[in-house]
């Protein structure tokens, strides 16, 4: 790795993001970042600095909405879910900075589960998400499950009166099951406080406002992703089995951002990514859900009504808010 002690002379390190092939410009005014300096810095440390606009754009937003809503603490052990998708490798994009600027770690964690036999995450399928944390120079885990998330999900919604359960929630639950169960392992083998560990997921505005409109054509109540979320131990009855659910906190950072902001800032900055949805069989792209045709109906409407996905989600968070004060 670059020789952050060497580096700081020519710019401020709490603003860009270092990996071994090059660096990317979080901010260039913060940075203290000149052409002239760029170049020197490409001459000296042999990587090219790279400045994308949109790139700088989603790091300023991601840093006033960590600070916002608190999401990072001093020496916090991050565990960010690991895809290796787009969302979930500009997270540890967005992160690395603070490995400097409040002393966080990050550890890199992917769940290779079984879906109705299709295992995206299984070995020979995960070169990229090896190769970009090793860019990045944070660790990957791997944690593997065998049970078919699809005849889980086939369980519960056997077992309910009228609910139907979708993979996508099976799924989720072995995910959080086993990263939970990793990171008590983690507080226990490292000597770390279990409270200072935090689990981050890559959700993006796309995702929360999918997810507000979803339920409300469902005849759900409503329901979002918050930036921070504090979950208590729970059991989950798969008839067959359980599976318990350690307590644990997640963080969304990427909630303020834009999927196509996302793919953009990753093809400015020269990064590829996973493409793990075009491999799961129950994807966004690959279903016909209500899921799917809320994103749909929000990709037309953002042609007319550009901030309609900020819209929606103000609306729900206005809407809970007025509730909580009536109550």
């Amino acid at each position: 790795m670059i020789n952050i002690r060497e580096l700081k002379r020519y710019v401020n390190p709490f603003f860009i993001t270092i990996r071994k092939d090059k660096i990317l410009v979080n901010n260039k005014r913060m940075a203290r970042l000149s052409k002239k300096k760029m170049l020197e810095i490409e001459d000296i440390f042999g990587v090219p600095v790279i400045y994308s606009k949109t790139y700088e754009y989603i790091s300023t937003k991601v840093g006033r909405f960590i600070t916002k809503h608190k999401l990072l603490s001093p020496k916090d052990v991050i565990l960010v879910g690991f895809s290796g998708g787009k969302d979930s490798l500009l997270l540890l994009h967005m992160l690395e900075p603070y490995r400097r600027k409040m002393g966080i770690k990050i550890i890199a964690v992917t769940v290779d589960v079984n879906i109705s036999g299709v295992r995206p995450w299984e070995s020979e399928r995960i070169d990229i998400l090896k190769r970009e944390c090793d860019m990045l120079d944070i660790p990957l885990v791997v944690l593997r499950y065998d049970k078919d998330v699809s005849y889980l999900s086939e369980l519960l919604t056997k077992h309910s009166k009228g609910m139907g359960f979708s993979p996508c929630f099976s799924c989720s639950i072995v995910k959080r099951y086993l990263i939970g169960k990793y990171a008590k392992k983690l507080s226990v083998e490292e000597n770390i406080p279990y409270e200072k560990i935090k689990i981050a997921y890559g959700h993006n505005l796309d995702d929360n406002s999918d997810t507000i409109l979803s339920n409300i054509f469902k005849g759900e109540r409503i329901k979002m992703m918050n930036p921070i979320t504090k979950f208590n131990k729970r059991v989950v009855d798969f008839i067959e089995f359980k599976l318990e659910l350690e307590d644990c906190t997640i963080i969304r950072p990427l909630l303020p951002v834009l999927e196509d902001d996302i793919i953009k800032a990753l093809e400015e900055c020269g990064i590829k990514y996973y493409k793990d949805k075009e491999v799961c069989p129950y994807s966004r792209e690959r279903g016909d859900s209500i899921r799917r045709r809320c994103h749909e109906i929000l990709e037309e409407l953002e042609k007319e009504i550009p901030n309609i996905r900020e819209m929606v989600v103000s609306s729900a968070i206005k809407t809970v808010e007025f509730y909580k004060k009536s109550s």
